[in-house]
């Protein structure tokens, strides 16, 4: 059934008379209502069912209670992607801002599912809605929209990565926040851009498409048409303060001055970390080593049993580029009562292990040697199973490079041997 010929508020009254006890929600307002008949053309039974398949994925995912229970993998996104929720339209609609051209898709989903993304998407727009909600009560008429600022500069290839969840956003914001979207402003668009709009387009409902508006030129001239100033980011033409006055790069020196109200976030804490996720140089229990350019660094690790001797394990990577990496035997000054054995035939539990039975004659001289000889190296590690007492010297030379300082992550440990 079509309303087209009624009112507004007719069609609403009629819509309320389709649902039944358990459709009656407190979401349920009548402007969350008339965005359903207008995503569905009026048609009553399809916005009906539209509404209530909505209404029971609310309830099943816990919709109503995600703002004050956000997700936990939020804090990981704020610093993975340059976004905020600044400022009204001068129709009180929420302006929402995002740097999608600064994202790193290959970095962001190293760190965040699609899953995840999904449900960070889901909470900003609740926030929206409920400032929109906010919005209508302050100016006393319907808001129930958002305009959303997105900034292309740095489009790249890598962003075909993101598509699986632009897709699933797109299908999201279809089926259960239709109508939402009363502005999208595109800035920055590089060659690129009709490129991925090609593919994302068949996913975009048309009406929605004509809200879309690609600003080529004169972009603080178009949106301070629809932003008051004081709300409108600085570095977009507008006049708000709560810009960050300056931008530092990685080593903390001042690059220039620069006025942001959402700043471009710098990524390369996150990629580094990425170094040590998912494998054997991923723990609480390492360390971090700078080593300077042309110095050297050692770390002593003494033995555990100083009668039954110790395991010791190790394991390193550096940030970047490769290190000397040694290590030195130190073996306890006490008379032996006993010795490693070397015996041809015994076998490594792993690959990484080193025998100690083949260093039988360096230990009856109890001087220091090398267990392992200097080679450069990105990453290193291995055990040692001494019975006889000894500590163990890790060196990390860099004294080679003297322009180059090398940032090293390390778990070096001694243990009880096993018997």
């Amino acid at each position: 059934a079509t309303t087209m010929a009624m009112s507004p508020e007719e069609a609403i009254k009629k819509f309320k008379g389709m649902l039944t006890e358990e459709d009656k929600d407190p979401w349920g307002t009548d402007s969350t209502l008339l965005r359903f008949l207008r995503a569905r053309e009026y048609d009553l039974d399809a916005s009906y069912k539209m509404y209530t398949r909505c209404l029971q994925w609310r309830r099943a995912n816990k919709i109503d209670q995600i703002l004050d229970n956000p997700p936990k993998k939020l804090e990981y996104y704020k610093k993975l992607v340059s976004s905020k929720i600044h400022g009204f339209c001068k129709e009180g609609r929420p302006v929402y801002v995002e740097r999608v051209g600064k994202i790193h898709y290959p970095t962001v989903l190293e760190y965040l599912t699609v899953d995840d993304l999904i449900e960070i998407h889901i909470y900003h727009m609740e926030s929206l809605a409920k400032l929109a909600r906010e919005s209508s009560e302050k100016l006393g008429k319907d808001v129930c929209q958002s305009v959303q600022i997105v900034d292309l500069q740095g489009l790249s290839m890598s962003h075909r990565h993101g598509l699986a969840f632009i897709q699933r956003c797109a299908k999201v914001d279809e089926q259960y926040y239709p109508e939402t979207m009363g502005k999208l402003f595109i800035l920055n668009a590089p060659r690129l851009f009709p490129f991925f709009w090609g593919i994302c387009k068949a996913w975009v409902h048309e009406n929605t498409q004509k809200k879309i508006q690609v600003v080529s030129s004169n972009h603080e001239e178009v949106l301070r048409e629809a932003i008051p100033a004081h709300f409108l980011p600085c570095e977009l033409g507008g006049k708000c303060n709560c810009y960050v006055k300056h931008v530092a790069d990685k080593k903390g020196s001042e690059k220039k001055q620069q006025q942001m109200c959402v700043p471009i976030l710098d990524l390369s804490e996150m990629k580094d970390k990425l170094k040590y996720r998912g494998d054997a140089f991923d723990s609480m229990a390492h360390m971090s080593l700078r080593v300077a350019a042309g110095s050297c660094e050692e770390v002593l690790v003494k033995g555990i049993d100083a009668e039954k001797g110790s395991l010791f394990t190790w394991n390193f990577k550096t940030l970047a580029k490769n290190i000397e990496f040694s290590i030195t035997c130190l073996p306890g000054d006490i008379e032996l009562t006993s010795e490693p054995k070397h015996n041809s035939e015994a076998k490594a539990k792993d690959e990484h292990e080193i025998l100690a039975e083949k260093f039988a004659a360096e230990f009856k001289a109890r001087k220091p040697f090398a267990l392992t000889e200097a080679v450069k190296c990105d990453k290193a590690q291995g055990s040692f199973r001494s019975p006889i007492p000894c500590d163990l010297r890790f060196t990390f030379d860099n004294k080679y490079s003297w322009m180059t300082g090398k940032d090293i992550r390390h778990k070096l440990t001694a243990t009880c041997l096993e018997q």
